[in-house]
Parts: structure tokens; C-alpha cells; sequence
């Protein structure tokens, strides 16, 4: 599937599109070039690769909701991620296609700094557009007098009907469709620009089979080749309607004034003294003068102009033709005040009328009312830099302020203050009620933070439920007192929808604007870290950014490993290791029961253990990635060892709590389970006891579905939630993790001891398998076997080990 009928590798902003799974189908090389990647490797991409960390969740939530609700988006801020993991803020346009086949969606990004500079050119490449109507071409003569056209676009089926295919070998139809009587013109035409190297331009007529008789006019500029060819380079257009005005203008001459008012645009004449001679029907209408009492008047009294922002008066239109002897145009934002008191945006030009002597007599001005334009302009101005939905400052606005405001504080001293809000709850609204009533929840919430500052601070939507202060001039001091004062008013909001009431909060990250950063952007990461650690601390609250915050800092070092653990799953630099659990009752039929366990293999060479990065993988959404390369090379294993299979009893996988309560992660599992062909009842896939409970009913659609494929599943942690013997009868797992904060210290401690005996005895009344983690000595060991206790697991038996050794331990 191409993403057009025209080229658009070199447009100026990013193109592509992508199907129903969210997998590219094709990208242009500017989106490669943007995102550093090669442009062959961007199909087949998830569409999340190519988004920032902190934009997934916000993108799906809102933009592909959007899509499918509306079918298009305009003018969305994201960002997007290149390969190095930098941010790239974009405004994103789309519009989904429904075909028999499927569904696809093309999409346009474009760097929110470049929009205005792509705007005006936009324009100028619009305005050279317009003036090739017809065929673009390359026509190349050889020294043996024999030509063809190395290329011609789409353009040449309507000008000599036919293909640019049909001409690329021999020019021999195109010119046998030349009118007899104009052959030789244009052989001498051609023979003279060849030879002189000069630009050939001629109109002659063709006949066609269908279209008759036709003119055009042709216009191409030569190059000598080192073979002895020349090659032109350009264009021709249908110039029969033109040519046929033409030739019955000359025939009719004095048929040629066309009565001024039959003229869509107003129309002034004035004698060489700026007097009003004469002023056609538009004219009268946009000025509120008529003809008959405006002659003879200066033309400042009937076109009385101003500026548009200053409200001074505008320079004469006719006294600068004057002056100039050329023709001149307005201002860009010029307003003509009637003689009512209507004002029309205006534009106009202004020329000369010179007799044969070259002497002024007078002046022409045509000018238009342009009103609606320049609406639709200022519209297209203020969107670039204002949300859509609430009408505060955008992201790229909200960006160009804080570097001023930062700048302003480098360079003055002056205190400034950046407050970063994410409202709590918001999901719970869009979730209930539809993106409506969340689009209504923020408009009402931008307007609370509008009456709660003053008018020279600044409110932004930074995108999805988060918003931004930049508070001018206001210490730190006085920000947490407007900060709370914000919070507390969010706190206080009962939205009502449908006959339900919410109840929505705000977790407020507060940061000095000062010295102590090196650029805005790091000012920016410490009021966004303190956001984080509000939430962390319980949301509804305001974090104040202290240095060496310990909050902030475990933030930081989070966001610090987001993009490190997307390039990792970039480059593949995981491993598996394995922890053997074996079983206490010596009776039972024994084969290998091991736990794949996951480690981030550093560019140093280091192992890091996922305990320092799934914190971060879960909070910016990389969590699934993790777990879908863990089940695949899992997968991948057991298939390299098929000859083994029957020596393994079960392999254990941890899955996060995140991935459980994705649905596409579900379908993932079912089809790796087929794709890769290996026993579903060797795997059993392990999730915590509170990752479980929080998501209960998705937790049971995963195990059923599970369980319905022969595979096992295990409740890791067990005992460490609240709630955990009033959820368990409803879990349908197989085995119980009982959590290792009980087991290690049970040999010397009752309590533990007793928590252990119990959580054993009612997994076994409820038919399941117990297993004891973190089991580090042999008492601990015999203890357990004295309990009952099936399986063990720990340091006792046997470290982590890589997952290729664990059949070598098994045999030993």
C-alpha cells in the first residue's frame, strides 16, 4: 500500500500510515530522517515505537479514541521518540480509511518550530504550482535527430491524451498529434533553442481523437549533454479556452471594455490628483459611498483605511502609486472603515495609467474584501499555538514561554515559578461517560485555573489530563500557596454526567524558575518529577521541588531509566537466567521446575536485576514489551530444546500487573502458545497476589483463558495484600507463592512460622500447590517439608543461573 499517487519521500513533514494492529505500512524519508531510522526498517514498526514513553498512554487514550470515534484528528501535540530516545514535539493530523480489506490510517507530523516556516512555503510552492496547469516534461533530442521523453507526468493524458508511458521511447506520437501548419514553427523553435541554448516557447495546436482540435502553449529550458543531447526541462498547458478569448477579443475590439461592474472585486479610478472619477457597484457597497457623491472627492474620504492592530492610519494606496510610478499593494493588515462604520480587511493593488507619452493620468485600485481569510487565518495563527479544547496555551506555546520565562530569569534575577498538573481520576470519567464528558471535565477545569491566577501568568494544557502554571515574578513562596489554593478548588469539583457524580483531584509538581538549571527543559523535569512524587505520595496534593528530594530523585532516576529500557528492548540486550524449585515431598514423580527470571545485560557488560528497572518499565508503559519479549524467548527455548521437553515439569514466568489487565497481551499469549508449538502445561505464567486483586476480573478472564489451553498459573507474593484469603476462593490458580518476607525468618520466628502453616493449609483446602520462596538454609528447608509444603525455592538450593546451565544442574 503506498501512501499516495504522488511523491512524498521529501515532503517537509512526516507521512505515514499504519493498520488495524497499529503496525506501520509505509513511511516517507522525512519521518525516517526526523527519527533517525532507516526508512526500510520503520514497516511492520509498532506504532509505539514510535512515541515517546510519556506519550503512549496519552496518544492511545485520547488520539486513537478520537480516531475511532471521529475518524480523524487535527492538530494533536504528541511527541514522538527517535532512536536515541530524544523527544520530538509534533503536531499530528490523521484520518482513518475504511476499505474492504481493513482499515488504515495515514497520518502527518510536522516539528511544531518548522510549522511557520512550512507555512510560508506552503504558499509559494502553491502559488509556482499554480503556474504549471498542465504536463511537466523532459524532452531529450539525440544528435541523430531522433527525441523522446525521459519523463512526463500524469499531466500529458489530458495534453496529448496520451500516456507518459506511450512517449517515454519515442516522441514519434506525440509529435504526429502536432496540427500540419505548426510542425515546422516548432521544428525551427526546437532547432533554434538546441542550437543557441535558449529557453523554447511557442503556442501551437494538436488534434486528438477525442479532444479535437486543442492549443498549447509550451515552455522549456535547455541543457547540453556531454553526449551531444539535449535535454529540456518543462512544461505544457491547454490554452484553447485563453487562445479562443483571444482571437474573439481581436476580432471584437471595441467590445473589449467589459462594463466594471460586472467585476467581482471593488474598483476605484481616480485622476492624477487623487480625486475620485469613478467607483463600481462593489466599490459603493464596501465604502458606503455612492458613485454619484463621491466624484471629485480625495480618494482618503471615501477609502478611509487604517491599521488593523495600531487603528493609525494606513498609507494612501494612490499617492504611494504615485509617488512610486509602479504598482503597489496594502499592507498586510489593512482595515477599510466605511462610511456606516463597517470595517472589511482588505487588499488591494494599485496602478498607474499612463498615456503613449508615458505620462500619468490616473490611477486604477482593485482592491477585495478579505474579511473571512484573514478570520480563517488568525483562526489557523491561534491554533498553532492554543489547545483546540480549552483554549489554553498548546505544548509548543507552553514551550516558547517557559524558555522566555527562563531566559527572563537568567538574565534579571527575577523569580518565576513552574506549577505541573495532572489531574487524578480523570481515566475513571472518560472511561464512565466518553471522551465527551472528559472533554467537558477539562474545559470546566481550565476555567478554574484561569480565575486562579492573574492575567499575565500563563495556563497550558500540556496534552491529555495535564496541565501547566508559569507563574511571572512569584517566588516559591507564594506558588505553594496558589498551587494548594488550585488543588484544593480541583478537589472541590462534583461533575456531574448522566445522573453520576465524580470526583476528580490534581497532583501539583511546584519548581523554582532560577539559576540552578542549566537549561528550561531541566527546570521543567524537576516540576514534572515533583508531579510524579505528589502521586506517589497519595495524589491530591502539591510537591515542592527541594534539592537532593529523595522523592524527586527516585522520579528522576525513573525517568532517567525509561528511555535506557527502550533502547535495551531496541537492541535485544536482555537474558534469561533460571532458579530451580524442586519438590519437598520425596515421593512425588520429580522433573525440572525452574523460574525464567529476567537481566539487562549494560553496554559494560554488568547484569542489572529487574528490580531496578520494572518500577520504570510499568509506570511509562513498557511493561508489556518486557513481558513479550520474555514469553517469546521463553517460547524460543523450549522450541531449541524440544529433545529435553520431556525432562521439564514447569517453567514459571512473571508477568507484570499491567500486562494481566491488557487484553492484546491475552491474544499475544494464545498465538505464541500456537505460533511456536509447545505444551501449554509446561508453562505456568506468575503474577502478584496485588497486581491479581487490583484487577480481579481482567485477572480472571487471563487465567480462564489460560486454563482452557492447558496452562498453569501461579499467585506470587501471596500474603503480602490485605485482602488475600477473601479473594482466594475466587482465583482459579494452581499454585501459591507464599510471599519470602514469611519464609526466611520462620526457622527463628513464630509468627512467621504460623502465617506460613496457614497460608499452606487453606491453599491446600482450596486445591492448590504451595511453593516457599527465599528459602537460605537447610532448617528453613526441613521445616517447610514438616508443614507440607510442596515446592521451595531460594538461595539454599540453587542461585540464579543462565537459563542454558539449568538443564546441566538438573542432570548433575
Amino acid at each position: 500500500m503506498s501512501l499516495s499517487t504522488f511523491n512524498v519521500e521529501d515532503a517537509p513533514c512526516g507521512i505515514f500510515s499504519f493498520d488495524s494492529s497499529l503496525r506501520l505500512v509505509a513511511a516517507n524519508r522525512t519521518l525516517a530522517s526526523m527519527l533517525g531510522t532507516p526508512q526500510e526498517d520503520l514497516p511492520g514498526k509498532h506504532l509505539d515505537e514510535l512515541l515517546s514513553s510519556a506519550n503512549k498512554l496519552m496518544f492511545h487514550m485520547q488520539v486513537m479514541s478520537m480516531l475511532h470515534i471521529h475518524g480523524h484528528v487535527e492538530e494533536i501535540a504528541i511527541s514522538l521518540a527517535n532512536e536515541n530516545g530524544q523527544q520530538i514535539p509534533v503536531l499530528f493530523n490523521a484520518i482513518t480509511h475504511n476499505k474492504i480489506d481493513g482499515a488504515f490510517t495515514e497520518c502527518v507530523v510536522i516539528r511544531v518550530n518548522e510549522r511557520q516556516r512550512l507555512e510560508d512555503e506552503l504558499f509559494r510552492i502553491r502559488k509556482a504550482t499554480e503556474q504549471v496547469p498542465g504536463a511537466i516534461y523532459q524532452f531529450l533530442l539525440f544528435p541523430d535527430g531522433s527525441s523522446r521523453f525521459p519523463y512526463a507526468s500524469e499531466g500529458i493524458r489530458s495534453i496529448y491524451e496520451l500516456s507518459p508511458l506511450q512517449v517515454q521511447r519515442n516522441s514519434d506520437l506525440a509529435l504526429k498529434r502536432v496540427h500540419p501548419d505548426d510542425l515546422d514553427a516548432i521544428s525551427k523553435g526546437i532547432t533554434e533553442s538546441a542550437k543557441n541554448l535558449t529557453i523554447w516557447h511557442q503556442q501551437y495546436r494538436v488534434i486528438l481523437p477525442k479532444g479535437g482540435m486543442r492549443w498549447l502553449e509550451g515552455h522549456a529550458t535547455p541543457e547540453s549533454r556531454s553526449d551531444g543531447s539535449i535535454l529540456w526541462h518543462g512544461y505544457t498547458k491547454d490554452i484553447t479556452e485563453r487562445k479562443s478569448l483571444e482571437i474573439a477579443l481581436a476580432n471584437e475590439f471595441e467590445r473589449t471594455r467589459v462594463t466594471l461592474s460586472s467585476i467581482g472585486d471593488a474598483v476605484i479610478t481616480t485622476d492624477e490628483f487623487e480625486k475620485i472619477q469613478y467607483l463600481n457597484p462593489i466599490a459603493e457597497k464596501l465604502t458606503g459611498w455612492r458613485l454619484a457623491d463621491a466624484i471629485g472627492l480625495p480618494v482618503t474620504t471615501v477609502f478611509n483605511i487604517i491599521n488593523q492592530h495600531s487603528r493609525l492610519a494606513a498609507k494612501n494606496p494612490i499617492a504611494h502609486c504615485l509617488q512610486e510610478r509602479a504598482i503597489v499593494g496594502l499592507a498586510r493588515d489593512t482595515v477599510l472603515i466605511s462610511k456606516n462604520g463597517s470595517e472589511y480587511a482588505v487588499e488591494d493593488s494599485a496602478a498607474p495609467i499612463f498615456t503613449s507619452g508615458d505620462v500619468i493620468t490616473g490611477v486604477v485600485m482593485v482592491f477585495r474584501d478579505v474579511t473571512g481569510q484573514r478570520i480563517l487565518r488568525q483562526e489557523v495563527e491561534r491554533r498553532a499555538s492554543h489547545d483546540h479544547l480549552t483554549g489554553l496555551a498548546n505544548r509548543a506555546e507552553f514551550d516558547r514561554l517557559l524558555l522566555e520565562m527562563f531566559e527572563s530569569s537568567i538574565a534579571t534575577g527575577t523569580s518565576h515559578t513552574l506549577c505541573c498538573i495532572d489531574l487524578d481520576q480523570f481515566k475513571i470519567v472518560n472511561d464512565s461517560c466518553g471522551h465527551a464528558a472528559g472533554d467537558a471535565l477539562l474545559k470546566e477545569v481550565a476555567e478554574l485555573l484561569l480565575k486562579s491566577v492573574r492575567a499575565k501568568d500563563t495556563v497550558a494544557r500540556l496534552g491529555g489530563d495535564e496541565f501547566a502554571l508559569l507563574l511571572e515574578g512569584c517566588d516559591i513562596t507564594v506558588a505553594q500557596r496558589v498551587a494548594q489554593s488550585v488543588c484544593d478548588k480541583v478537589g472541590q469539583i462534583r461533575f456531574q454526567q448522566n445522573g453520576k457524580f465524580f470526583r476528580v483531584g490534581a497532583s501539583i509538581g511546584v519548581a523554582p524558575l532560577d539559576g540552578r538549571w542549566a537549561t528550561a527543559q531541566e527546570a521543567q523535569q524537576a516540576a514534572d518529577g515533583a508531579c510524579f512524587a505528589a502521586k506517589d505520595e497519595g495524589r491530591g496534593r502539591v510537591h515542592i521541588y527541594e534539592d537532593l528530594d529523595k522523592a524527586i530523585l527516585a522520579q528522576h532516576d525513573q525517568m532517567q531509566w525509561a528511555p535506557r529500557l527502550q533502547q535495551a528492548i531496541d537492541e535485544d540486550r536482555f537474558e534469561l537466567f533460571a532458579q530451580p524449585i524442586i519438590r519437598l515431598d520425596t515421593g512425588a514423580a520429580k522433573g525440572l521446575h525452574f523460574e525464567a527470571l529476567l537481566r539487562l545485560r549494560e553496554f559494560d557488560g554488568t547484569l542489572v536485576l529487574p528490580g531496578a528497572f520494572i518500577p520504570a518499565a510499568e509506570r511509562y508503559g513498557l511493561a508489556e514489551q518486557v513481558d513479550r519479549w520474555v514469553v517469546t524467548h521463553v517460547f524460543e527455548w523450549m522450541r531449541s530444546h524440544q529433545n529435553e521437553i520431556s525432562e521439564i515439569a514447569t517453567i514459571a514466568v512473571n508477568l507484570s500487573g499491567k500486562t494481566v489487565c491488557d487484553r492484546d497481551f491475552h491474544r499475544f499469549v494464545i498465538d505464541a502458545l500456537e505460533q511456536h508449538q509447545i505444551p501449554a502445561n509446561k508453562i505456568c505464567f506468575e503474577i502478584t497476589e496485588t497486581a491479581a486483586i487490583g484487577n480481579i476480573n481482567t485477572a480472571l478472564e487471563f487465567f480462564n483463558v489460560l486454563h482452557d489451553r492447558g496452562a498453569r498459573t501461579s499467585l506470587d507474593d501471596f500474603g503480602s495484600g490485605m485482602s488475600s484469603m477473601a479473594h482466594l476462593k475466587r482465583l482459579p490458580v494452581d499454585y501459591l507463592k507464599i510471599d519470602g518476607q514469611f519464609v526466611k525468618d520462620m526457622a527463628s520466628d513464630a509468627v512467621d512460622c504460623a502465617m506460613v502453616r496457614s497460608i499452606n493449609e487453606i491453599a491446600h483446602l482450596t486445591g492448590k500447590l504451595t511453593i516457599a520462596e527465599f528459602v537460605e538454609n537447610a532448617e528453613t528447608l526441613s521445616l517447610l517439608g514438616a508443614l507440607g509444603v510442596d515446592f521451595a525455592q531460594g538461595y539454599h538450593i540453587a542461585k540464579p543461573m543462565p537459563i542454558n546451565d539449568i538443564l546441566a544442574w538438573h542432570f548433575r
